[in-house]
């Protein structure tokens, strides 16, 4: 699997190629050390271009940029299936840095590529054994804080473990050690979940979205007002689709 950052911020509030090019090094390290490993995965490449027209064909990508457009304003990154953004003037707007600290670029970054690499497709759910799904998004319940010891001097997203998903799952839950429970979240951390919808079962250990239900959010005790500004509730099929829903489970 092939990760491609592009940087196509400019001005002001954008960021050099020499900054990205850090932050993706470090995040590339991040996965073939921390995350792999932890999911049982082959690691991804993680690697920055400065032409798009150098990146390979079938390669999953990740730009930056300032503002992204035709979405809730502020909203500071998202995958779907097989890209995703990430904008620096809504961060630099709220006091962020580039290379470190909790709401940095690079920790967003970090947070749509790591979940990128766990469910490219953006297309699986895991259910909590009491009725809603979760959106298996690795990064969002424990957003932050972010590595206490940063990789290369770059800030990363902390992340869960299978284990979160599961609900018979036994700790470590998390990198950091964040949360104690299957499907609880951090206290600067959030959850999207579908209650009440239609899933029927498939072959794999998966299961197919049928319809209804509603997509509902939870956050942390500390979670800052000024991310939950930009994150009412999606639709289902705003960045997971309906046509490829699923649901995961271990």
């Amino acid at each position: 699997m092939l990760i491609a950052i592009l940087n196509q911020s400019s001005g002001a509030t954008g960021v050099t190629d020499a900054d990205v090019a850090t932050m993706t090094a470090a995040i590339a390290t991040q996965i073939q050390v921390d995350v792999a490993p932890a999911w049982d995965r082959a690691p991804a490449t993680v690697t920055f271009y400065n032409n798009a027209s150098a990146v390979p064909a079938g390669a999953y990508g990740v730009a930056i940029v300032n503002t992204i457009q035709d979405q809730p304003q502020g909203m500071l990154g998202y995958h779907a299936e097989n890209w995703g953004v990430v904008a620096t003037q809504p961060e630099f707007a709220n006091g962020a840095q580039v290379l470190t600290g909790d709401w940095s670029v690079s920790s967003t970054l970090s947070h749509e590529v790591l979940e990128m690499f766990i469910d490219p497709a953006c297309n699986l759910w895991a259910v909590n054994g009491q009725g809603p799904a979760y959106s298996l998004e690795v990064c969002d319940p424990v957003e932050a804080p972010t590595y206490p010891d940063p990789v290369n001097g770059v800030s990363v997203s902390n992340f869960v473990f299978p284990s979160w998903f599961d609900p018979q799952g036994t700790a470590p839950f998390d990198k950091l050690r964040q949360v104690t429970a299957p499907f609880t979240i951090a206290a600067a951390g959030y959850a999207n979940y579908v209650r009440g919808g239609q899933f029927t079962n498939a072959a794999g250990g998966y299961a197919n979205y049928v319809h209804g239900g509603q997509m509902q959010q939870q956050f942390g005790t500390t979670y800052p007002g000024w991310r939950k500004a930009m994150k009412s509730p999606p639709a289902p099929s705003m960045a997971r689709s309906q046509r490829i829903l699923g649901l995961w489970h271990t």
